[in-house]
């Protein structure tokens, strides 16, 4: 099992300039690896129609200069057989081209060296902080050159600027790394950095070891977030099955954040628009600012605060929220939405005018525009993912179901009851007359219902099935 835990950073004067300078280290190593290989990529491809497809865009030998076509084994490898012998040997010689493609990550790492030769401010670099930057460019460049299981790639990499690169990474740390100095504070005891003093708020579970440590920049000083793991407790997932009495269904909205099939609800807090009017201030002066003085990164930095207690405040407000619901209940049931396809651009109208122009006629995208803003603040998204970890946490469980329909339909006959999305109340032909939300609270739950293990995704057409049966006489698993 692995945890996450943050701790507040409390470096001297000295020590600030330190981390400061290898960030900016960092962030240049990242931009120059990165441009190594957007070279190598641009001069690989071209657009289908320029060449014929059997041509070969740029000679051979120019698409390997530079490049050191084999690399030799330094030392014996960690690895080791059953009979216990390094798997690799020193003076083992590899290729660094598969395939015709370069083994980009293995000759980066390579090249650190001549890096700390040309550059010797690298030397003050810690050695597997610089190699995690080398790391990080494998990562986002493979995520964008290779497709996922669903066949979707990542967005093309950026080149960071000063306020985009904020944190760098000790791959290697461990428990005797957190130590009290001459003073008796607790300090983390940093390579090339040294013992930087640490709100040490809650200590290490037991049996846990400390495995990484990023350290992070954020608007109101520098953080660090340790990786713990103990491989001896199991990571399980509660099996409940779900019933009418350890069950609660949830609709979430904007007009509520939350609707109970209880009947009971929790408002929105509305987090960003409480705090839309003192930004709409500081931007309107900040405009007024030179960029990049020094009254211009106080008011920036005001700003980021802002929006920094802002994020804050929605995540304190989702926990408590998820303990809360959690103390009512076993199991949680709630809509699998998407919030990407839900906060899209509205689609574009267009018609044909009597001279045969092409117009575009209104299609309510200022209103949508403010829709999607009220449901990125609401974060339905990370409140899910809140949800699943608590929930994990406390040894209870949470069923998603698809949300096709469950806003149209009826819960009591599952008969389609259409409404515009300014119409707040339910009124349907079998007597039902309630709220809008907490309607779709009762059915989110009635279809949560109907989970069977290993039986996919509950889904209105999986009730739409299970109402058939039983109305046939059926016997229908509970």
């Amino acid at each position: 099992m692995q945890l996450t835990y943050k701790y507040r950073l409390k470096p001297t004067k000295a020590q600030l300039v330190t981390i400061a300078t290898h960030l900016d280290l960092c962030r240049r190593q990242y931009n120059y690896r990165l441009s190594e290989r957007f070279r190598w990529w641009e001069s690989t491809r071209t657009p289908i129609n320029a060449c014929p497809l059997t041509a070969s865009i740029v000679p051979v030998e120019e698409i390997y200069q530079n490049i050191p076509l084999t690399r030799v084994q330094t030392r014996d490898g960690r690895k080791k057989d059953e009979s216990g012998n390094p798997v690799t040997r020193k003076g083992d010689v590899f290729s660094n081209i598969e395939g015709g493609y370069v083994q980009w990550q293995t000759i980066q790492l390579a090249d650190l060296k001549n890096t700390k030769k040309l550059f010797p401010d690298y030397k003050a670099l810690n050695s597997q902080v610089l190699q995690d930057v080398v790391n990080r460019v494998e990562t986002s460049f493979s995520n964008f050159t290779t497709p996922d299981k669903n066949g979707n790639r990542r967005g093309k990499p950026k080149f960071k600027g000063f306020h985009y690169y904020k944190s760098l990474t000790y791959p290697q740390l461990d428990n005797l790394d957190i130590i009290k100095d001459e003073q008796n504070r607790i300090c983390i005891d940093l390579a090339k950095i040294g013992q930087v003093p640490m709100v040490f708020h809650r200590p290490i579970p037991a049996g846990f070891k400390v495995k990484t440590g990023t350290v992070i920049r954020e608007a109101d000083g520098w953080y660090i977030t340790l990786t713990l793991e103990d491989k001896t407790v199991p990571v399980t997932v509660a099996e409940i099955q779900p019933t009418d009495k350890n069950t609660l269904g949830i609709d979430l909205g904007i007009t509520n954040y939350i609707y109970l099939s209880n009947g009971e609800r929790v408002e929105n807090p509305r987090f960003l628009r409480r705090s839309a009017e003192k930004l709409a201030r500081l931007q309107a002066k900040l405009a007024n600012r030179i960029k990049g003085s020094k009254p211009w990164q106080i008011i920036k930095s005001k700003i980021a605060r802002v929006h920094q207690l802002v994020t804050r405040a929605r995540l304190d407000f989702q926990f408590k929220t998820a303990h809360e619901l959690f103390g009512k209940c076993d199991i949680l049931v709630l809509e699998d939405l998407s919030i990407k396809n839900l906060t899209k651009r509205a689609k574009v109208k267009t018609d044909i005018d009597s001279d045969g122009n092409l117009v575009y006629l209104p299609n309510s995208q200022s209103a949508k525009s403010g829709l999607n803003k009220s449901m990125l603040d609401a974060a339905h998204g990370q409140f899910a993912n809140v949800l699943k970890y608590v929930a994990w946490k406390l040894g209870k469980n949470v069923l998603f179901v698809d949300p096709k329909g469950t806003s149209q339909h009826c819960w009591n006959c599952l008969n389609k009851v259409p409404k515009e999305l300014s119409e707040r109340w339910h009124s349907c032909r079998c007597g039902e007359s309630l709220d809008r939300d907490e309607n779709s609270a009762k059915l989110i739950k009635k279809i949560g219902l109907i989970h069977e293990s290993g039986g996919g995704t509950p889904s209105l057409k999986k009730a739409f099935v299970k109402k058939e049966k039983e109305a046939c006489g059926l016997t229908v698993p509970s």
